[in-house]
């Protein structure tokens, strides 16, 4: 997980509704990382969500940071790596985030409420990196694309195994697509809700972890949770 995150969560508290994803003053730099390269990092991620990865040049990054544009190889491999490194960041902090604070001695409802709290939460710290992991994955090789794929694919298999552990009569295909369907609504809550409207954001959280448990009711349960958006 990343380290500024570690050092802004504790376990059994709410995450802050604040944005990281600018990383300046707020975002403390990583112990193993070179200033450079995670100055180079947070310039990046706010220059390829306001203007478009393929819409951003060398010569952009470069003044940015005050430097030649020729220097940047000397703090990234490519442009698409770094953006590769940017979305693989995102995805695996909050895969490794929800996997590390999963009461999993804990009935399966509190286990729900608890992945779709911090979810939520996470993503509304990070806006800048989940918008850039779900519009620019697509200026990704092949290869980069089945890597970001089959993290997100593990972030489905461990709410599936959450929802395993809720009785219900659904059947594994059921419980898949409720999965799928409550990922796609986690991924879109940042654009319903303001990090600075905490009571909301409580309302919100209960009435998706209820809409999930609705879903596993029973065999018409996949119209009760909105269709999972395609990749």
């Amino acid at each position: 997980m990343n380290r500024s995150l570690r050092a802004s969560y504790q376990r059994g508290r709410s995450l802050p509704l604040i944005d990281l994803a600018h990383g300046d003053a707020s975002r403390p730099v990583r112990a193993d990382t070179p200033p450079v390269h995670e100055q180079l990092r947070i310039v990046a991620l706010t220059l390829f969500v306001e203007h478009g990865f393929q819409a951003v040049s060398l010569r952009q990054l470069a003044m940015a940071l005050g430097m030649q544009a020729g220097s940047l190889y000397n703090h990234m491999e490519s442009k698409q790596i770094l953006l590769f490194e940017l979305i693989e960041e995102h995805e695996t902090d909050l895969l490794d985030l929800l996997e590390a604070e999963d009461p999993c001695q804990a009935d399966g409802l509190t286990r729900l409420r608890s992945y779709v709290d911090l979810h939520i939460r996470y993503n509304l710290m990070h806006q800048h990196r989940l918008v850039l992991a779900r519009r620019e994955s697509r200026c990704l090789s092949a290869e980069q694309r089945a890597s970001i794929e089959a993290t997100r694919q593990a972030h489905v298999d461990h709410l599936e195994k959450i929802l395993r552990q809720i009785p219900s009569p659904a059947a594994a295909e059921q419980r898949s697509a409720v999965a799928r369907s409550l990922m796609s609504i986690l991924e879109d809550a940042p654009t319903w809700w303001s990090p600075d409207d905490a009571p909301a954001v409580e309302g919100f959280i209960a009435v998706v972890t209820q809409m999930a448990v609705g879903g596993l009711a029973g065999p018409s349960a996949e119209r009760s949770l909105p269709l999972a958006r395609s990749a």
